[in-house]
């Protein structure tokens, strides 16, 4: 007898594979609709993921993670019900090389739900190890792919695909504010310069072995099937070749329940009476319902560890005595089963009187499953006893018992031997998916102890088994030898993967997260990362107790925010089409638009904003056109409808933008030109060609859009800067700000990527983009008008954020390469030193005499000078001096060859008296005034001149000890220097450093100071303990032997920069044509300063000093916001951090720094893997003041520089609450103050189709004149929203005040409910009719409203009914390409716009 010893070790292969492959099945009513489709037949696919390009990881790689690997995960999803299914394919983790992650793998599937809906969702995960071996897991974007078309009899989207990846994770696909959505690029925000290549295509090859692969499973080309041949490509499913199907004979099968079969059927019969009473109501009698056992099933199937490979066997056991086994194969029909004394006494068990057929291939991971179902039979309704037979009885089924057992694992001799199984039951895993019968009895019984030597009674009794006997068909007809059968055994092994290589791939797998675990949002723990893919299915056993019982994260409450909506671009590129159509091209370059051309009048070369940019830094610095003439046009806007503004919105536009280091730009006003020629289509409509504006009003005729030029060359650049700019262009992006012109509203915001003009060695390059205006809007909840409390605050109603498409730019980018005239270098250009070390030069000429001039003192110090800073005393200084305020401070320079003579002060002095004594002058009395300016000069002029002699003697003394060191310095970042002081005297020194500037300071810390030298690769001694400090000290102490040189660190750092804005509103057009040449004005954020760092010797004298010359560089933004707050009162943001994984470190350090010292800004130090904010308090300003700020993030402990730079505009507005009824019109009064000056001014909202501003047209403001303003608000949405109203000043084009509406909309109360089925497709719609009665006993006249004006059209807008008359409505419904439901509220208003009635219709598209 051949025995399975214990189940665990048995099947460990199959287990391990069968674990594995458990997946999530499809929804229950995707599967009915696919029935109803008629696709009933599944059809297999090939997806192909060659790459994914993720630059925004790119600042992780280079920080030296070395050992950080890369996943993508797929998992199969129903957007029409929201719901995962399938299982989570994951690729092998691969590492990031020049910002692309190389996968190129091929995975299978095959599906039968081809309907629209249906699609995979690919995240690409970060694996990072950990200390105890295991890895941690974190999303880094994810994107989706849909399958098939909107027509169920349509293919699926095959071809090459370039799928843009989205920020945040998969999770967020199940937010209900996403049900129904066809469409999610609109809700999704797309990671700059982030995508997967792949290839999809369907895979007929799949149809011949889907009996081996269940459907909506996910597996690689490698993956090791059961029942298919390897392949020498690697990939087996390519071409897949199964293995040959042998038969198989089932027999002289038995099954042997404990304690004895006559026990275990009576017990359960028992329970499941018991449980019947518990569920059911006895009789009148109060007897209990009998059930009885009708039949005795056994389901045989063949699994591979995926599936079965057929629809399993069910056949009929009946009970036996087991003295009777040996004809349990006979095919006698009659029964066996005999009421005798012969067999009563023996043991029974059930046998299967038959034998079965099975076919079975050589694969050790092949089990055959088993598995022992009941069908009982139960009374129906209240019955007293009933007979067995009574027909008024309901059958159901029950799984006591189940087993596998897998031939081909061992290679033991099981021929003509009886194999011997152990059952089991309960709630554990198994291919049948249900749970069997288990008792506290019966789980004693199934004990984990093996099965000891066959014939002793402790098996019987401790186990319950089924034994049969497995033969080979092929016996029957010829004779296969042992050994052939041992060899083909072997090959089989040897081209399959064995179960120890299965088990060793499956450890680098994280453990999925149980559902009773939800993790917050960024979590980066490995079971969080990707458990919204996976589900759990079984308990892990390394999971601890108290990680089980912990509990939900406490979820902060929402904020509320005040704002208007926010922008978050920056780096993040907004959503570009991938391929503009060629009627949009086709208008835009029929325009006229100027060419952009090389200097030779070439066209310059076109580039694909959608193919990717090979940067070769070497490639540009070797580049002969060392100019760079970049060119941005605006061409064209195209306009997207949205709910509350009109079709024809905006109408005048202007930009607002920043390049590199040049000032802002405000362009002027520009016209959106349509053409009456061609016509429009609402579903995609054309872009509408920019035209400036001119003074007058006109539109210019000249050449169309804007032109905005920059040149960037050698005189532009400072030395050093070439690099900087390059990669400016390679790794950045350009936020730019769309305005209306009329109303100064914000449009929305875009971003265009910059890598586009890099031009690789040509001449010139250019690319034509077209980019999603993007905006951000608030809505909150609902509130029933019946139960809301009207004064309630909109701040307790949580907002939903959502992604408004306000329209599409059409932008075009140039780079023309220019030469560089050598002879216009600017001979002043000093370039920076390239060392971080400041070496003194040794004084070795002394003062030769001669004037104590400026000109004497700087040739004595030219050679410690890096720049000359000419110092002066003049005499037009001299009354300073008796202020106490030094000469050298003084702003100005003079001509160094100007004489210093005596007869200028006297002039000077003499100049002074006459002014005191013009009306006593005499011309005979001008020889005693001579005299007594004389005296008076030698009175005053002499000490002067003494005080001046003894200061200039000094500052030449100073100077011939001062080293000059220039620093290009820029926001944030810490410039490392070493100043290498020497003590020239033979007695030891304690030198104390004194730096008259806080922002340039001594590195005390050892830490500190290594982390400063690594990074700037200063190979100088480190010394620790080396600075001595003390409280209330002027500066850090330092001890120096007699002629000893030392290495001082210096750090520079500034925080504060200048935030002067610009006033809002576009710029008036330019006179010129050299005026659209953008000025290459710097842009000095940081303050140009010099400091000076004086090392002081115990006597309190200067033993040197360093005079550190700071020049200020730009600083790249990588965020821009914009927020929206009510005027003079604190804003109170949290902006949430990215993640930052760095597993090299135990801890992160995350902090902020603000360039406004009056605004507080600060980061929480949270557990690790949480996400982190950011919490900003800016102070209030009144309306419509703007204040703008930056915000560094560093992620370094020493800050040596910032990981990324927000810039931040804050408008205050002033705050109006609004509550009001949607579909009603509720008015709100306004107060305008005037100016000191006179204004003409007029109103605008943002929503003109909601808000009313009365007057409406331009009025005059008197100067402290108040101007009352009537608002007719009538949203037809309800919740919370934010909408603005301002009031321009059309002379200027200046904003004079702006409101910031608060709405609290409540719903209105229905009076009758209405629901309509409409066809999807056809293009026709549907019309409908409803009735309404007038109410009233007079005529009146009403008017019809809609929330979904787009949906629903009425037959008249208006009419008019007698008293208690009935008015018939006519409704059109508007035809819907895809089914779905939505609610449209109907109003019916009075001339006064108060809603009479309201219905709701429930359309129905199907």
């Amino acid at each position: 007898m051949v025995k399975a010893e214990d189940i665990s070790t048995m099947t460990e292969g199959w287990r391990e594979v069968f674990e594995r492959s458990r997946f999530i099945p499809a929804a229950s009513q995707t599967v009915r609709r696919a029935l109803e489709s008629h696709c009933t037949q599944s059809r297999g696919f090939q997806l192909s993921v060659t790459r994914c390009t993720a630059t925004h990881l790119h600042q992780e790689a280079s920080d030296g993670e070395q050992d950080l690997t890369y996943q993508l995960r797929v998992t199969l999803f129903d957007r029409n019900h929201q719901h995962f299914f399938g299982k989570t394919w994951k690729s092998s983790p691969q590492m990031m090389k020049n910002n692309k992650i190389v996968f190129n793998e091929v995975l299978y599937f095959h599906t039968s739900l081809l309907l629209p809906g249906t699609m995979l969702v690919l995240e690409l995960v970060s694996l990072s190890p950990r200390p105890d071996g295991s890895q941690q897991a974190l999303g880094r974007g994810f994107t989706v792919l849909e399958l098939f078309a909107n027509r169920p009899e349509a293919r699926a989207s095959d071809g090459d695909r370039r799928l843009n990846l989205h920020h945040g994770s998969p999770r967020g696909l199940l937010h209900p504010l996403l049900k129904d959505t066809v469409d999610y690029s609109s809700l999704l925000k797309t990671i700059e310069g982030s995508h997967l290549e792949c290839v999809l295509k369907s895979h007929p090859a799949l149809v011949s072995v889907m009996h081996l692969l269940p459907e909506n499973v996910l597996v690689s080309a490698d993956e090791n099937i059961p029942g298919l041949a390897a392949s020498t490509t690697g990939n087996t499913l390519l071409r897949p070749q199964m293995l040959k199907m042998l038969p198989f004979t089932l027999s002289r099968l038995t099954i042997s329940l404990q304690p004895s079969l006559e026990a275990f059927e009576s017990q359960l019969l028992q329970l499941i009476s018991v449980d019947c009473h518990n569920t059911k109501q006895p009789g009148p009698e109060g007897t209990l319902s009998t059930v009885v056992i009708q039949e005795r099933r056994l389901h045989v199937g063949v699994h591979n560890g995926w599936c079965f490979l057929d629809k399993p066997q069910v056949v009929v056991v009946e009970p036996l005595a087991s003295g009777a086994r040996g004809r349990a194969d006979s095919t006698s029909k009659h029964s066996t089963f005999k009421d005798s004394s012969a067999t009563s006494a023996l043991p029974q068990v059930l046998c299967l009187r038959s034998s079965l057929e099975l076919k079975l291939t050589n694969h050790e991971t092949l089990a055959i499953v088993f598995q022992l179902e009941y069908v009982f039979s139960a009374p129906i309704g209240r019955e007293s006893v009933l007979s067995a037979t009574s027909t008024s009885r309901a059958a159901f089924l029950q799984c006591l018992r189940w087993g596998i057992w897998c031939p081909f694992q061992q290679p033991a001799d099981w021929k003509r031997e009886e194999i011997q199984l152990v059952l089991q039951g309960g709630a554990k895993p198994n291919p049948y998916g249900v749970m069997g019968y288990s008792t506290e009895m019966s789980a004693k019984t199934q004990s984990p102890e093996p099965l000891s030597a066959p014939g002793t009674a402790q098996v019987s009794k401790a186990k319950d088994t089924i034994r049969f006997r497995l033969s080979s068909s092929l016996e029957r007809t010829a004779s296969i030898s042992n050994a052939s059968l041992k060899a083909k055994h072997e090959v089989v092994s040897v081209q399959t993967r064995s179960p120890s290589s299965l088990k060793h791939d499956q450890k680098n797998i994280p453990p999925a997260s149980p559902p009773e675990s939800p993790q917050g949002p960024g979590a980066s723990s490995a079971v969080s990362s990707i458990a919204h893919l996976e589900v759990d299915l079984q308990q892990e056993g390394n999971v601890s107790l108290s990680a089980q019982n912990e509990g939900e994260q406490l979820k902060e409450l929402p904020f509320t925010p005040v704002h208007a909506p926010v922008i978050t671009l920056g780096t993040n590129v907004s959503s570009s089409r991938s391929v503009s159509s060629r009627r949009t091209l086709a208008q835009l370059y029929s325009a006229g638009f100027p060419n952009i051309v090389d200097r030779s009048g070439q066209v310059a070369d076109v580039l694909d904003p959608t193919e990717p940019v090979l940067f070769d830094p070497q490639c540009e610095e070797a580049d002969a056109l060392q100019g760079n003439h970049l060119v941005f046009q605006f061409l064209a806007f195209t306009r997207v409808p949205g709910a509350g503004i009109g079709p024809d919105w905006p109408d005048n536009v202007y930009f607002t933008f920043q390049f590199y280091r040049f000032p802002p730009v405000t362009s002027q006003q520009l016209k959106l030109l349509t053409s009456d020629k061609v016509q429009q289509k609402t579903s995609d409509p054309l872009p509408c060609v920019l035209a400036s504006i001119n003074n007058d009003g006109t539109v210019n005729s000249g050449s169309p859009g804007l032109h905005v030029q920059f040149r960037v060359d050698d005189n532009f650049l400072r030395p050093g800067e070439k690099r900087w700019f390059l990669r400016y262009l390679a790794l950045h992006t350009m936020h730019i700000d769309i305005w209306d012109s009329n109303s100064l509203l914000l449009i929305g915001s875009t971003a265009i990527e910059l890598k586009y003009m890099l031009r690789q060695g040509k001449s010139a390059v250019q690319a034509l983009h077209e980019v999603e205006v993007l905006t951000t809007d608030y809505v909150g909840e609902d509130v029933l008008l019946a139960s809301a409390d009207l004064g309630q605050s909109s701040s307790s109603n949580p907002l939903t954020v959502h992604t408004i498409v306000r329209g599409r730019l059409h932008i075009r980018t140039g780079n023309i390469g220019c030469p560089v005239e050598h002879g216009r270098r600017r001979a002043a250009d000093v370039r920076p030193s390239l060392s971080h070390i400041i070496i003194p030069q040794e004084v070795t000429s002394g003062f030769r005499g001669g004037s104590l001039s400026s000109r004497n003192m700087l040739q004595l110090n030219a050679r410690n000078a890096a720049q000359a800073h000419r110092l002066e005393m003049d005499g037009n200084r001299v009354p300073l001096l008796r202020r106490g305020i030094r000469a050298d401070f003084m702003p100005g320079e003079h001509d160094l060859n100007e004489p210093d003579s005596e007869r200028r002060k006297l002039n000077c002095m003499a100049a002074v008296h006459q002014r005191e004594g013009r009306g006593q002058l005499k011309a005979a009395k001008s020889m005693d005034w001579t005299k007594e300016a004389q005296l008076t000069r030698e009175a005053y002029i002499k000490p002067s001149e003494e005080r001046s002699k003894v200061e200039t003697i000094a500052n030449m003394l100073s100077q011939a000890i001062t080293t000059q060191y220039l620093l290009y310095a820029s926001l944030g970042s810490a410039e490392y220097m070493e100043f290498v002081l020497k003590n020239p005297f033979n007695v030891p020194q304690t030198v104390t450093i004194h730096s008259d500037d806080p922002e340039l300071s001594v590195i005390t810390n050892t830490e500190e100071w290594h982390y400063f030298k690594a990074l700037t690769k200063t190979p100088t001694p480190l010394e620790e303990n080396m600075f001595h400090t003390e409280q209330g000290a002027p500066g850090p102490r330092v001890y120096l032997r007699p002629k000893e040189s030392v290495h001082i660190p210096l750090k520079y750092q500034s925080f504060l920069c200048d935030h002067t804005m610009t006033l809002q509103g576009p710029s008036f057009l330019p006179t010129g044509k050299s005026s659209q040449v953008a000025k290459k004005n710097l842009s000095n954020l940081v303050a140009a300063k010099i400091i000076k760092v004086t090392f002081k010797a115990e006597d309190g004298k200067p033993m040197a000093i360093c005079q550190v010359n700071v020049e200020p560089t730009p600083h790249v933004v990588d965020q821009t916001f914009r927020l929206y707050h009510p005027e003079l009162c604190f804003l109170k943001k949290a902006i949430r951090l990215p993640p930052w994984n760095n597993p090299t470190d135990v801890e992160t350090y995350i902090s902020v720094r603000c360039s406004d010292p009056n605004i507080i800004c600060q980061t929480r130090m949270l557990v690790p893997g949480e996400p982190q904010d950011v919490y900003l308090k800016v102070p209030g300003s009144p309306s419509p003041h703007i204040k703008m700020f930056f915000v560094m993030v560093f992620t370094d402990k020493w800050m040596a520089a910032p990981s990324q730079i927000w810039q931040i505009y804050v408008h205050f507005l002033e705050r109006v609450d609004v509550s009001c009824v949607s579909g009603q019109r509720s008015c709100q009064s306004l107060v305008l103050r005037g100016k000191q000056a006179v204004r003409k001014v007029k109103c605008f909202s943002s929503h003109p189709q909601e808000i009313e501003v009365d007057p409406k047209g331009v009025f005059v403001l008197p100067p402290a004149a108040v101007q009352e303003l009537q608002l007719k608000v009538q949203p037809w949405r309800s919740g919370s929203r934010f909408l603005y109203v301002n009031a321009v000043d059309m002379e200027q084009r200046r904003l004079v005040t702006a409101w910031l509406l608060c709405l609290n909309i409540h719903q209105p109360v229905l009076s009758k409910a209405f629901e309509v089925s409409v066809p999807v497709g056809g293009g026709h719609g549907s019309s409908r009719k409803i009735t309404y009665t007038n109410p009233y006993t007079s005529t009146r006249t009403f008017l019809l409203r809609s929330d979904h004006p787009d949906l629903l059209q009425f037959k008249e807008d208006k009419f008019q009914i007698g008293g208690g008359e009935t008015y018939t409505i006519g409704l059109r419904f508007a035809p819907s390409q895809c089914p779905g439901s939505v609610e449209i509220l109907v109003f019916v208003n009075n001339l006064e716009e108060k809603t009479e009635e309201t219905f709701c219709v429930k359309v129905r598209y199907s």
